[in-house]
């Protein structure tokens, strides 16, 4: 089984260049709330867009907005712009899925996003979209038995293009049950990002490491 791919879901500079650092993440999402909520505004993209870049991020996934399959392309086309090789995040709605078709018959990857339920997944590998992005946690938030609809979608995609890029999620143990499952990447906001780098058991253990290697001395 492929090592899983993790991205970072934010905006903010700092917090994501450190993980990046960690050299454990290949790539960053954004969307409209994740902007705000950074303090961000659609200028701020290219420079988004090059921090990242500098980080160390191989794939940058940016967000097309508009309330129909023009204004969606016409935004993507902005997006593309501002480096060729954006994945443009695209919403699964009645007007998104045919801009993402069409962008994907134009040699561009997207990434299908606010995914909830696995027959989205049907129509996500039907137009031959890179990545789906299932909200877990949205998910069970809404009653769904979140983790068995994403080994559902995982199913569907077997053998196909498209992947899985599991978003929404609250904590690592619900990263490390999905991976266990199969799939095979994950964007996480910078805080569960660090709980699945970090345990406190780890860094206790790692104390007693160093307060050892003082009494014993250097080479």
């Amino acid at each position: 089984m492929p090592a899983p791919k993790l991205f970072v879901d934010s905006a903010d500079q700092r917090a994501t260049e450190d993980l990046f650092a960690t050299g454990a993440f290949v790539g960053l999402t954004t969307n409209p709330t994740i902007l705000e909520r950074g303090g961000a505004v659609t200028a701020d993209l290219p420079r988004i867009n090059r921090w990242a870049r500098a980080a160390g991020a191989r794939e940058v996934c940016f967000q097309t907005w508009g309330e129909t399959r023009e204004e969606l392309l016409a935004n993507a086309s902005r997006l593309l712009d501002v480096d060729a090789r954006t994945i443009v995040k695209v919403p699964c709605t009645a007007a998104g899925v045919p801009a993402a078709a069409t962008l994907v018959c134009q040699g561009v990857e997207v990434l299908l996003t606010a995914v909830y339920r696995p027959s989205q997944m049907v129509v996500a590998c039907s137009i031959g979209a890179s990545y789906v992005a299932p909200y877990v946690g949205r998910m069970a938030d809404s009653g769904a038995d979140a983790l068995a609809d994403v080994a559902a979608m995982h199913a569907i995609a077997a053998g196909g293009r498209t992947e899985i890029l599991a978003a929404s999620l609250r904590t690592a143990d619900d990263v490390a049950h999905l991976a266990a499952a199969g799939i095979p990447a994950f964007t996480l906001s910078p805080s569960v990002a660090w709980e699945l780098v970090r345990d406190e058991r780890s860094d206790a253990a790692t104390e007693v490491f160093e307060a050892t290697m003082a009494r014993l001395g250097s080479i």
